[in-house]
């Protein structure tokens, strides 16, 4: 199929680009990389009066390390983080971007088109979550600093308005070892968890696949947490695999993941073969 007819701005600038998004009166689709807006605007799942393209606003580039805090804008390929030494201070970033689809994929694929989409499988929102990161909105009144734990609200819906554009993401750099660990039911299902502690030395455990957002695991040590993990799942099976399968997958990923940084030998770790 081909999209639906729609308007296409290029702005140079992001001051140009909010502008557009404050005077635009209906829906505007925000192009990076469209890896998930080109699928969608060709079955027509999507039929933006406008599409705003951004790839060429300098503002929405680079990688920069302001003291232990690492800021990636949100038009930089997965690739390029995958790729930059500031973004290997993070590793288990670049780690989960080693899950995302494929190499081309992450050629296209941007930072910031993955956070604001809002896929709840994501590995991306996952590792923002679980590193307490914050997203910086820009609209025509000003920037807006969301904690990325106040960002998603649902399957694909976040807290960015209408007229306001994700600019970059900000990352905590960790001084404790972080550990993502992902298992697959089919091609395109999966659930991924992500352990480690956070700059007091509490364990977090966060995982995705689970329901409509990543989630933090409210368990107080590393024995709660796969238990309290599965407990996240939402009941109601789908094509791709039983409730009860779908629990026992991230059990596994807890565990994996926990075993990495807070090991305990006399635990088994779950293995892929456990989870068939």
């Amino acid at each position: 199929m081909r999209p639906a007819p729609f308007r296409y701005r290029e702005p140079r600038s992001l001051d140009e680009a909010c502008a557009v998004l404050a005077a635009e009166p209906g829906e505007v689709a925000v192009l990076a990389g469209g890896q998930s807006l080109v699928p969608q605007l060709n079955a027509r799942t999507r039929t933006p009066e406008l599409v705003l393209a951004i790839g060429r606003v300098p503002e929405l580039g680079g990688i920069t390390l302001d003291g232990d805090r690492l800021r990636i804008g949100a038009a930089v390929t997965q690739r390029t983080v995958q790729r930059d030494p500031l973004a290997a201070g993070v590793p288990v970033l670049t780690e989960a971007l080693g899950h995302v689809g494929h190499v081309p994929t992450r050629n296209r694929g941007t930072v910031g088109g993955s956070i604001a989409f809002a896929d709840p499988t994501a590995e991306l929102p996952l590792v923002l979550l679980a590193l307490g990161g914050v997203a910086v909105a820009h609209s025509a009144s000003g920037e807006r600093r969301i904690p990325a734990a106040e960002l998603f609200t649902g399957p694909f819906r976040t807290t960015l308005r209408p007229d306001e554009l994700l600019a970059a993401v900000e990352l905590p750099v960790p001084d404790r070892p972080w550990a993502f660990e992902q298992r697959h039911f089919r091609r395109h299902a999966k659930v991924s968890a992500i352990a480690g502690h956070d700059a007091g030395g509490a364990l977090v455990v966060a995982v995705t696949g689970v329901g409509g957002a990543p989630v933090v695991v409210p368990a107080a040590d590393a024995g709660d947490a796969s238990v309290a993990a599965a407990g996240l799942v939402v009941p109601n099976g789908d094509r791709y695999g039983s409730v009860s399968y779908r629990r026992r997958l991230v059990t596994v990923a807890v565990t994996a993941a926990l075993s990495r940084v807070a090991p305990d030998p006399t635990r088994h770790t779950p293995s892929r073969e456990d989870a068939a």
